[in-house]
């Protein structure tokens, strides 16, 4: 699937690599990045460069930490339409809630959805469509990085996550990773890169907060490319557990959320969600489970 980004995303790892004394349209001509591209502020690129800049940059740094310390530097603004649709809400909870729908207009190459919500947390899992490897794993960082920046600057306050779990296996030292995302617990080698936050945070007033631009953002943004979808729903995921389980008995909806890392009734409301049940898909399990007999 063919996606793009905001020529903004790979401008800004090269303005970062400006400010480290290192060379931007050299690191941009080892992308493979034609040099054009970065005079048109509205120019789309392909995703392929955006990893492939955060591997040079950390490669040409000498740090491992090297992008986390970059999206340090991250202020609202770097990434255009995105960060003004985001700070010109109201509230946070308001302004998060722009992430998904309009994920679009910065790239088309990340979707963040909603997670499991609790009576006093909410989590927003952040998946990816075109990367591998370690340019993958900086870009999640990078990403996840600048949406907990962005929080502290509409807020104007300190606000850390809850919890912060990426897939990437455990850095050796995560020293970056504490002082970026602060008292937020950390867990590596998780299933969905997410963070969550108090509920409590999200009725926090922005101080960047700007309800007439907003309304004309928001319409211009309705243009921009669709978020992608994911690879692979709920069903899909549901019906891959099952035909693992059928064989060693009777399945419970809650030993399945288990494996699934969410709670029966977030499972059942996503069955819902897209059209099906809980008692329907472990009828369609068995069908296929006799059809192979």
């Amino acid at each position: 699937m063919h996606t793009s980004d905001t020529v903004l995303m790979p401008r800004f790892i090269l303005s970062r690599a400006a400010a480290a004394g290192i060379d931007p349209n050299r690191l941009a001509r080892e992308a493979g990045m034609p040099s054009w591209l970065l005079d048109d502020s509205n120019a789309r690129v392909a995703s392929e460069y955006y990893p492939r800049l955060w591997e040079l940059l950390e490669h040409a740094v000498g740090d491992p930490d090297t992008t986390l310390k970059a999206v340090g530097e991250y202020r609202i603004g770097d990434l255009g339409l995105f960060d003004y649709l985001i700070s010109t809400a109201d509230t946070l909870g308001e302004g998060l809630g722009v992430v998904g729908p309009y994920v679009g207009a910065v790239s088309t190459n990340f979707r963040m959805d909603p997670g499991e919500q609790t009576e006093t947390e909410a989590t927003f899992n952040l998946y990816m469509v075109n990367a591998e490897g370690h340019g993958r794993d900086l870009s999640v960082q990078s990403s996840l990085g600048i949406l907990v920046s962005r929080i502290r600057q509409v807020t104007g306050l300190p606000v850390d996550p809850v919890r912060m779990t990426f897939q990437q296996r455990a850095p050796h030292r995560s020293n970056a990773f504490v002082d970026h995302f602060g008292s937020a617990q950390l867990d590596f080698e998780a299933p969905v890169n997410s963070m969550t936050y108090r509920l409590s945070d999200f009725d926090l007033p922005q101080v960047t907060a700007d309800p007439m631009l907003a309304e004309v953002l928001r319409r211009y943004a309705a243009s921009m490319p669709p978020p992608p979808p994911r690879a692979t729903e709920w069903p899909d995921r549901v019906a891959a557990v099952l035909e693992e389980v059928l064989c060693e008995g009777e399945p419970s909806l809650e030993a399945i959320s288990r494996r699934l890392f969410t709670s029966p009734r977030t499972l059942q409301r996503r069955l819902a969600e897209s059209g099906t049940t809980w008692r329907l898909e472990v009828e369609r399990a068995r069908k296929r489970d006799l059809e192979r007999l």
